[in-house]
């Protein structure tokens, strides 16, 4: 038993290497499966963002032309807000794009990586978050 131990522990840690080195990868694909999911969304919410603006021309359009009320000041508010609300989730993806360091997590020791994985995720996710919410309410103000 004793001479087979020193040809099993190579295998051993190696093993255990291949299992840290999975966790890393795995945390590091579902930071990226988040930022593949809000992607394609930075497209809706820039059309979003022109539909707004246009809004806004309408309404000052109108007081322009004499025609003002509390419910447009309030609605030409809300058009602002929302807006701000959009170019705030569309710089805050871009923001985290520029300061993600995936290929470089990958040469830390598999504990460092996982913890900077993990702190990306909660990132992403309140990305996600604002940039789900930004464009929802948005698109329930334009239908109004």
């Amino acid at each position: 038993m004793h001479t087979k131990l020193p040809l099993l522990l190579p295998i051993l840690l190696l093993m255990a290497c291949g299992s840290e080195t999975d966790k890393v990868n795995e945390a590091e694909k579902e930071v990226m499966t988040i930022h593949d999911q809000v992607m394609p969304r930075m497209d809706d919410l820039m059309t979003l963002k022109a539909q707004l603006t246009a809004r806004l021309a309408d309404l000052d359009s109108l007081q322009e032309a004499g025609v003002s009320s509390n419910t447009t000041a309030e609605e030409r508010m809300k058009a602002y807000d929302l807006s701000r609300q959009l170019s705030l989730a569309d710089s805050l993806m871009m923001e985290w794009m520029y300061q993600y360091q995936g290929d470089s997590a990958k040469a830390l020791s598999s504990d460092e990586a996982l913890a900077y994985f993990r702190k990306e995720k909660e990132k992403i996710e309140d990305v996600k978050e604002k940039t789900d919410k930004s464009i929802q309410e948005a698109e329930a103000f334009l239908k109004e």
